[in-house]
């Protein structure tokens, strides 16, 4: 009996020293996981993942040109990493979070990103999940925005302000839209002849008046200019001031326009029945655009508090920062 537990434990032994010689052999170790670099960048003593510091390394050199000083670089993408690690940290503090429609929109934002640079990020080792996290911590820049200066917080931007400002650099209108231009056989834009443009002009006129006695409404008279070619469908826009979707000026004249009142506006190559709408502050219309309207106002706040929220020590490894340095260069260049 005693032989036989000796055997057994003989055999047990030798099967471990076997799995020891294979693993300090290396036969086992490439069944293990990849270790990664060791960390370029850390900040209060933490390490900065290389994939996140490396999308700013991109970053960088695409504001400074890929000829640009080395040490340029590298100073303002760990200026860049910075800012993303102190809107972590304060987003944290305060407890900020994004809703699943936020979340949803950073999705987006990755998948279209992916879908232009997917093969430039993937050289570089940029990952969708390092998008996601870069686009994470934007959202969480917008969040905290909203967090000290929006409605209940502790230095709100009134109703007032915010108002005012969305009256003067919006516009809501509906709008028929007309052309005094038409391709040619040749695929060509041609002007088309004065009594041709008079005679559009004349008919968007008598549909506004007909709008504006009730006895169309704006989806009717489109369908009606429709059948002669001369329109669109009739959607609600909001558009800014500085949009550029529409022709030079237009935003000018809808907005000089009565509301309520159709009327019909012109410019080289378009013609117009606009509607301008006035949206008022419990409108729909008006909320979408609040945190548009409070970075424009208080923008710059938020960044300097955040710049100010923490004090970062940063230290680099020369070494792997210089080697994800020049896979970048070595990328862009490509």
């Amino acid at each position: 009996m005693k032989k036989a537990v000796f055997k057994k434990t003989k055999r047990l032994v030798s099967f471990i020293l076997i799995i020891a010689l294979f693993a300090s052999s290396g036969i086992l170790s490439s069944c293990s996981i990849e270790r990664e670099d060791p960390a370029a960048l850390t900040l209060n003593g933490k390490e900065i993942k290389n994939d996140v510091f490396t999308y700013f390394i991109d970053k960088a050199m695409t504001e400074l040109g890929v000829n640009a000083d080395e040490n340029a670089v590298l100073t303002k993408a760990t200026k860049l990493t910075e800012t993303y690690f102190k809107t972590n940290s304060l987003a944290v503090k305060c407890g900020v979070s994004l809703s699943t429609a936020q979340k949803a929109s950073v999705s987006e934002k990755v998948n279209a990103y992916w879908g232009i640079y997917g093969d430039y990020y993937t050289s570089i080792g940029v990952t969708k999940e390092t998008l996601t996290k870069i686009f994470t911590s934007e959202a969480y820049r917008n969040q905290l925005l909203v967090h000290y200066y929006g409605e209940g917080g502790e230095e709100e931007i009134g109703v007032a302000t915010m108002y005012a400002y969305f009256k003067m650099n919006y516009i809501v209108f509906q709008a028929i839209n007309g052309y005094f231009t038409y391709l040619d056989d040749n695929g060509n834009t041609v002007i088309r002849t004065p009594n041709e443009i008079e005679e559009i002009i004349l008919k968007f006129q008598n549909m506004a008046s007909l709008i504006n006695s009730k006895e169309k409404t704006m989806e009717e008279a489109a369908d009606f200019l429709a059948t002669s070619g001369y329109s669109s469908s009739v959607v609600t826009l909001v558009l800014g001031k500085d949009d550029t979707s529409y022709p030079e000026g237009f935003f000018e004249k809808v907005q000089s326009t009565k509301a309520r009142i159709a009327s019909v506006i012109g410019t080289n190559e378009y013609i117009f029945i606009v509607l301008r709408g006035d949206a008022g502050v419990n409108s729909e219309y008006y909320k979408e655009k609040k945190e548009e309207i409070l970075t424009a106002l208080v923008g710059d706040k938020i960044d300097v508090k955040i710049d100010k929220s923490l004090a970062v020590e940063s230290a680099l490894n020369d070494m792997n920062t210089q080697s994800l340095y020049l896979l970048v260069k070595q990328e862009k260049a490509a």
